[in-house]
């Protein structure tokens, strides 16, 4: 047979789709001799190439269409018998493999890992934090957190609340009591702004929204740091709420020009129906719609 296991059919499979020997390896986690080496296998028991290669890029033969198509039916046909079992099971068991925006997960991710971890014990959690825009698909992930509206009409969006920052400082700053004010303090940001002069967009409780020349002391991309600085100074700093809220049930922060905001975004669970879903991966869906909602407003 010139396929002869499920190895040689996810080969070719994924070398077909991104016509990459290094790339391949990558995506199955295998070195980059073994997809070298397995094609040429393939390739001698055939009596056909397969791919060509140049030093720039591989390209699939006709004869590799042939192969890399059984290959498709051959991977089908093992996860289907695969799903089908694990839907036979009473309890989800498995990895899920998820990705969420770095703040995100670390402001708010740990209790509901914790809670659908203690729920299904026989289930595993693989976490990316990453603030770069993950492919679903492409990169098998069974779940990504997104912030920002859904950009892909194959994807579900399954919406888990709205996320919002605000203005902060700690008990050494004199506050804002208007915008006014704002212009004045010695602000910290999470980004540079577009000019010489940044500025602030915040919106009213009204929803209208006002633009603010400020005059930034500090600029961070990390918000815990701009929380630390702003309990020990006299800053008046740019957070998430989900970051803040605890400092500010603590009374190490309060908030500043309550009911403003500078930004508003919503927040949901992508993930795609393009195959079964595993047990598992519906049970994580099911648990972050309920326990996600409750720790983020609507």
């Amino acid at each position: 047979m010139i396929i002869s296991d499920l190895v040689d059919a996810r080969i070719l499979v994924e070398l077909r789709q991104c016509g990459s020997f290094a790339g391949t390896a990558r995506v199955l986690k295998v070195p980059t001799t073994t997809v070298s080496r397995r094609i040429a296998k393939m390739e001698e028991r055939a009596g056909l190439r397969l791919f060509e290669r140049t030093s720039r890029k591989v390209c699939i033969t006709e004869a590799g269409e042939v192969a890399a198509h059984e290959a498709q039916r051959m991977v089908a046909a093992a996860e289907t018998a695969e799903l089908t079992i694990d839907g036979l099971r009473a309890v989800p068991s498995g990895t899920v493999s998820i990705s969420t925006p770095t703040i995100f997960g670390q402001a708010l991710l740990a209790p509901a890992a914790a809670g659908f971890l203690a729920a299904y014990p026989e289930c595993a959690l693989e976490v990316d934090l990453s603030d770069r825009h993950v492919d679903l698909i492409e990169e098998r992930f069974d779940a990504v957190v997104r912030v920002g509206p859904p950009e892909n009409d194959e994807i579900i969006a399954k919406p888990l609340g709205t996320v919002f920052a605000s203005l902060f400082c700690g008990p050494k700053a004199a506050g804002c009591a208007n915008l006014d004010d704002l212009a004045t303090c010695p602000v910290g940001l999470m980004h540079p702004g577009m000019s010489a002069t940044p500025s602030l967009h915040i919106t009213s409780p009204e929803g209208h929204v006002h633009e603010v020349s400020v005059q930034p002391r500090m600029i961070a991309m990390n918000p815990w740091l701009l929380l630390e600085t702003a309990v020990r100074s006299d800053l008046v700093v740019v957070l998430p709420d989900i970051v803040a809220a605890p400092a500010v049930a603590d009374g190490a922060l309060r908030r500043v020009l309550p009911g403003w905001h500078t930004r508003r975004a919503p927040v949901h669970l992508a993930f795609t129906s393009r195959r079964l879903m595993r047990p598992a991966v519906r049970a994580f869906i099911d648990h972050m719609s309920d326990v996600m909602p409750g720790q983020l407003l609507p």
